[in-house]
């Protein structure tokens, strides 16, 4: 089992495990119904039993594994129709977030999100997708915060994780698509620098839409989703 291009050295081994069984679901090489068992796992990704059982525990409770009394687990499934759902759920809860975070915002916050925008620039035109793709997620995650909405945040925290793990076990968006990205935040700051709440809620919508839509497509490139038994 290989690190992620440009993962960090640190990273945890459950997480890359955790990566790893995503990245098979989505490949093909597991499909939904796979029975899983910590034992095969531990051979398979050649780690010990403690980050097998901690990346289990993980999915399970994001909903892609189901627990079998003492037999294991079983893949349910990541399908395009789950994809969406799960951006439906994100654009809608952003949108709003963004519209609090614009009737929020000091001066000294939207100067914040100006410069981990131009820090995500940077990253994107180095070549490092994965360091970007975490960026990209403070970047959101500091718009939550000038929201000032932890339920809400803690809703996306929880229905989002497991869409963030296709998007890595991926490698991230293909180059040419992060200049859609720098695009779209610029749009979304703009609309903070105009305290515009009504344009900043519209810019999101438009970015989580296009983000869907982006996703999408470097599964399909990757060769679509797991058929099912």
């Amino acid at each position: 089992m290989s690190p992620a291009p440009d993962a960090p050295l640190n990273e945890p081994t459950y997480l890359r495990v955790k990566r790893a069984i995503i990245g098979d679901l989505v490949s093909g090489q597991f499909v939904p119904g796979t029975h899983l068992t910590i034992e095969a796992l531990t051979s398979r990704y050649a780690v010990s039993h403690m980050p097998i059982r901690e990346a289990l525990r993980q999915l399970e409770g994001e909903g892609i594994l189901i627990s079998l009394a003492h037999r294991g687990f079983r893949i349910e499934s990541i399908t395009e129709g789950y994809i969406r759902n799960i951006y439906d759920i994100r654009v809608g809860i952003e949108s709003m977030l963004a519209h609090r975070a614009v009737e929020r915002a000091t001066d000294a916050d939207i100067a914040t999100l100006r410069r981990l925008h131009e820090d995500l620039s940077v990253l994107i035109r180095s070549g490092k997708p994965m360091v970007a793709s975490r960026e990209n997620i403070i970047f959101h995650k500091r718009i939550y915060e000038i929201a000032r909405n932890p339920e809400a945040e803690q809703i996306l925290e929880g229905r989002t994780r497991v869409v963030r793990t296709v998007a890595d076990s991926l490698g991230g968006y293909r180059p040419d698509m992060y200049d859609a990205v720098i695009t779209e935040h610029e749009t979304m700051i703009r609309a903070f620098e105009a305290r515009d709440p009504i344009a900043a809620g519209e810019a999101v919508f438009d970015h989580v839409t296009a983000a869907r839509d982006r996703l999408l497509a470097r599964i399909a490139e990757e060769g679509g989703f797991s058929p099912r038994p």
